[in-house]
């Protein structure tokens, strides 16, 4: 597998600020269960969110045993309408710093007219409706508390358009300019957010995907890796944008390129702010 040169992360300056309750949605395997691994080992209490609730007890009960730490289960279907707003309220209860939004996998070679309506529908309510309801929701609780964070997986499809990948290409750009709006937005408040363009990584829903296609896993992502970086950004850039596809090597001068508009913009956004108010 493709490696990555890994930042430093204080693990226990990153539970003191995103603890001591995180939210995965989308927990059951692959990064979900990266995510899940690398934040009970920093003591970090879990509520792990998908369609399969033994898969989650499972983890949960192997990460507690492990790391001593308490877990919860919630089962959701995030391409049902509210799922993102009924995640908020069934933690009520719960001290939640983090919110890591990582459902909405789809493989490649869908035809956009060529499937059922419904489906582009599902992948627009679970990519975008969703996302904004949770972030929304445990995002005014953060302001509350005074801290907390977000990541939100995205997919380096969402950075251009995509044929047979139409509406994932669609509402993964979404995730990206709604993290970038809301990085800018939220300066100086100490909540925190970054986006991941996630690249091919080897997942049990990649081998899915392109069983008997002969594919060469080598060239993927090590989704463990993926995730310690993404965990090492939040705080300190709007997205981590990982090298892929056919213009891999222009990609750090694009998340480059894309900061400085946006820090640009953020800019122009005060002094228009102070201006329309004064």
């Amino acid at each position: 597998m493709r490696k990555i040169d890994l930042p430093h992360l204080d693990r226990a300056a990153f539970a003191g600020k995103y603890g001591p309750w995180a939210v995965i949605a989308g927990a059951s395997e692959g990064t979900g269960a990266c995510y899940a691994e690398q934040l009970a080992a920093m003591g970090i209490n879990l509520v792990l969110v998908s369609r399969r609730q033994s898969t989650l007890d499972a983890l949960g009960q192997r990460l507690a045993a492990e790391h001593g730490i308490e877990f919860r289960a919630l089962t959701a279907d995030l391409t049902e309408q509210g799922a993102g707003a009924r995640l908020v309220e069934a933690t009520a209860d719960l001290d939640i710093g983090l919110y890591i939004s990582n459902a909405g996998a789809d493989g490649a070679g869908n035809s956009f007219f060529g499937e059922p309506v419904q489906r582009s529908l599902n992948l627009l309510t679970m990519n975008a409706a969703n996302v904004l309801e949770a972030v929304h929701g445990f995002g005014n609780r953060f302001l509350q508390r005074g801290k907390g964070g977000f990541v939100i997986m995205s997919s380096g499809a969402g950075l251009g358009g995509q044929p047979w990948l139409v509406m994932y290409s669609s509402t993964k750009a979404f995730e990206l300019n709604f993290v970038e709006s809301l990085w800018a937005e939220l300066d100086g408040r100490n909540v925190d957010i970054v986006g991941v363009a996630a690249p091919i990584m080897d997942t049990p829903t990649l081998r899915r995907a392109t069983e008997g296609l002969g594919m060469d896993y080598s060239t993927a992502y090590n989704p463990a890796d993926v995730c310690a970086l993404a965990l090492a950004s939040l705080g300190k850039e709007p997205l981590v944008i990982v090298p892929d596809g056919p213009d891999e090597e222009k990609i750090p001068q694009i998340q480059a390129d894309r900061k400085a508009r946006l820090v640009a913009l953020a800019e122009w956004g005060k002094a228009y702010t102070a201006a329309a108010t004064a």
